[in-house]
């Protein structure tokens, strides 16, 4: 598959827009604002039980995001890009550097990290970086790369990028990582810098694995993007610190993985509007991925405190009252250049106006296709005033 087209789908449209967005180019017609709407999820929570061996066998699990997409596609009029995802949970490096792992049921759970994996300075002292082919979860991905690459027309995207503050708060544990940061900062910045030399060659090796270009990438949060946009970060924890220490920590690390790869994009949920001054610090930041989780104000003021500088993508998991919630979401937005959506629809979860999630029943295909047409109503009536 070339980004253009997969199989008998032609893509070019779909990455035209995205482009579009990175380029924070004027919106001019509904058709020009980008709808990624991610359907079937890569993850097991919210959502149906995997196939039995999703996370034992590559062919099931590729296999199963074949089928997807090619169901997607014939379905719903988006601009999803096809990519195989694979998938082992958030904390695939912090297991890599000795964190517990916790087995997925495949029932509506996914691997995870079970604990830390030091629990003094002196443990913390002797990590060491750890080697792909052995260690942790490492080796099943790139089993998994490997098939991909072999048996499979999906081109190839990155396991779960957690970033080098949130693998540090695995490896950890919050309590000792921030009483660290005070008390040791030596310490801590030796830390950041061992997982983000890690972070930065297991990207690399990924890269080199599945054909991917360092600068680009095949999947960045279910995201297809384009040349300048290689990497990708999920900092959640950065709406829990301070913007002192996040400032210290948190912005070289993710300044250094961005200028590896030409640029990345960074995800967070929820509320980091005290972080604004230290994102725009962040050299080669491409793109914020942000879950609004219902706080429209917030949301709002992002956009405004982020003045234009980088991409913005939309990424709740797919609202249960879908006209409601984007209809107030889309109210207070002012500008809809370099804006896109990019969320995912699970099966047997929804978020509520309030932004709490809630157990549903619904077809994601059918749920996909109404977020399409609501979005594409809604900026287009947005035009015509």
């Amino acid at each position: 598959m070339t980004h253009r087209r997969w199989r008998e789908f032609d893509l070019s449209a779909r990455c035209a827009r995205i482009e579009r967005a990175f380029r924070r180019e004027e919106v001019r017609s509904a058709d020009d604002f980008p709808l990624v709407i991610h359907t079937p999820c890569y993850f097991g929570f919210g959502n149906r039980p995997m196939p039995a061996g999703y996370w034992d066998s590559p062919a099931v699990m590729v296999r199963y995001q074949e089928e997807g997409f090619a169901r997607h596609l014939s379905a719903v009029e988006d601009d999803t890009v096809p990519y195989f995802m694979p998938w082992f949970g958030t904390g695939v490096l912090a297991s890599a550097f000795g964190c517990p792992v916790k087995e997925a049921t495949g029932n509506g759970d996914d691997p995870g990290i079970n604990g830390p994996a030091v629990s003094s300075l002196s443990e913390l002292a002797r990590l060491r970086a750890p080697d792909p082919e052995k260690d942790g979860l490492m080796p099943r991905v790139l089993a998994c790369i490997d098939y991909a690459r072999a048996h499979s027309d999906l081109p190839i995207g990155l396991t779960d990028m957690n970033s080098p503050l949130s693998t540090a708060a695995q490896i950890c544990g919050y309590d000792k990582l921030f009483a660290w940061m005070y008390d040791e900062p030596n310490a801590v910045h030796d830390l950041m810098d061992l997982i983000t030399t890690s972070f930065i060659d297991w990207t690399r090796l990924q890269k080199q694995r599945a054909g991917d270009a360092i600068d680009s990438s095949n999947g960045l949060q279910g995201v297809w993007s384009p040349k300048g946009v290689g990497v990708w970060v999920s900092d959640d924890d950065l709406v829990s610190i301070g913007p002192d220490l996040y400032e210290a920590f948190a912005v070289p690390a993710n300044s250094r993985v961005f200028e590896a790869f030409g640029g990345g994009h960074l995800h967070f949920c929820g509320n980091g509007l005290h972080q604004i001054p230290n994102l725009l610090r962040t050299r080669n930041l491409r793109a914020v991925n942000n879950s609004p989780m219902g706080n429209f104000p917030v949301f709002w003021s992002l956009l405004k405190g982020l003045g234009g500088n980088v991409t913005v993508q939309i990424q709740d998991a797919a609202p249960i009252e879908v006209e409601t919630y984007y209809t107030s979401l889309f109210e207070g937005i002012d500008n809809l250049r370099g804006l896109m959506l990019a969320t995912f629809v699970e099966d047997l979860l929804g978020i509520t106006m309030g932004g709490a999630t809630k157990p549903v029943e619904r077809d994601p295909l059918e749920t996909a296709g109404r977020i399409a047409r609501t979005i594409r109503e809604i900026i287009r009536k947005r035009l015509e005033k």
